[in-house]
């Protein structure tokens, strides 16, 4: 019986596979792919210099807060007399207190703790700018916590007619001035609405705008002018 000779060469490709090799050695990757690759390769050289596994450096970074029933919202006016307002889950102002700091580093060393002290905040909205809200952005990150940073003026057009803000101890002065029907509004147990400074009313005024936007509130109040 004859034997089948083994063939001399291989069984040609169909068309599809044929297109599908490559030409010229293998396919080079698109710019995009190689970037990622080398930050990759940079994380895992981190890693290893730290010490750290995947999943330890994974922990460093707490996750987000879910908004719940008790969750609160907290509007700041950032200053060495920082104001610090405290609204509850139905957008109703809860509490306020002022921090008094000798120094800026004081105030940007303090902003974990003082977020800490306040059980179940969700969000934060910080009016001012620069290192003093870079620190309370990185303190607000390290627990998951969201915020918002905002200028006067961004708040201030949405609260105010333009006649009330004109200058700055005018729109402070009318701050102190509304901060006290917001209290009265909502009804906050142990906050006098006679004895508010600057700070405190700013930072009344700030979270209302920011529980508003945040949809905490469906609409802005009314209040007498």
């Amino acid at each position: 019986m004859l034997q089948s000779r083994p063939a001399r060469y291989p069984a040609p490709m169909a068309r599809r596979d044929r297109d599908e090799q490559p030409k010229w050695g293998k396919r080079t990757p698109p710019k995009s792919e190689r970037a990622a690759a080398e930050k990759a390769l940079e994380a895992e050289e981190l890693r290893r210099k730290s010490g750290l596994s995947k999943s330890a450096e994974a922990l460093r970074a707490p996750p987000v807060r879910v908004l719940g029933e008790k969750s609160r919202f907290v509007g700041v006016d950032l200053g060495l007399a920082t104001g610090i307002a405290i609204f509850n889950r139905d957008g109703r102002l809860e509490g306020v207190r002022s921090r008094h700091f000798q120094s800026r580093d004081a105030l940007r060393s303090a902003a974990g703790a003082i977020l800490d002290e306040i059980q179940h905040v969700h969000s934060v909205i910080v009016e001012g700018g620069g290192e003093l809200a870079e620190a309370w952005q990185r303190a607000a990150a390290h627990r998951g916590i969201h915020l918002r940073i905002v200028q006067a003026h961004e708040w201030r057009s949405k609260l105010y007619y333009p006649r009330e803000h004109r200058n700055g101890p005018e729109a402070k002065e009318h701050a102190v001035k509304m901060a006290a029907q917001v209290v009265e509004w909502s009804e906050a147990k142990g906050v006098s609405a006679g004895a508010l400074g600057h700070d405190a009313a700013e930072a009344i005024l700030v979270g209302l705008f920011g529980v508003v936007e945040a949809g905490w509130l469906a609409e802005m109040p009314r209040f007498r002018r």
